[in-house]
């Protein structure tokens, strides 16, 4: 199992390796709204772990361009967790 630690709420939830993050929705206060990557509500800076998500995809790349998401920010609905832990605050 994986773990994403939510840096602003002080909580760390468990979700099974390779899965997407928005497995996250209703575990914590993160929005999912879209869940397309076209809203930017689930937008989150990475503190630590980068590496243990998947590279962005075509469609979080372009919705970060859209919002100016910088090199440590990542959309939870199309980000993929691999392994190990990631701390994200939003």
């Amino acid at each position: 199992m994986a773990t994403v630690e939510i840096k602003n709420e002080g909580k760390k939830i468990e979700v099974p390796d390779g899965s997407s993050l928005v497995e996250l929705e209703g575990k914590c206060s993160i929005l999912f709204a879209c869940k397309a990557g076209t809203c930017g509500s689930c937008k989150v800076k990475v503190l630590e772990g980068m590496e243990n998500l998947e590279p962005a995809n075509e469609t979080e790349k372009a919705g970060l361009e859209i919002f100016g998401g910088s090199s440590d920010e990542r959309l939870l609905c199309q980000c993929k967790i691999k392994k190990g832990k990631v701390v994200v605050e939003y």
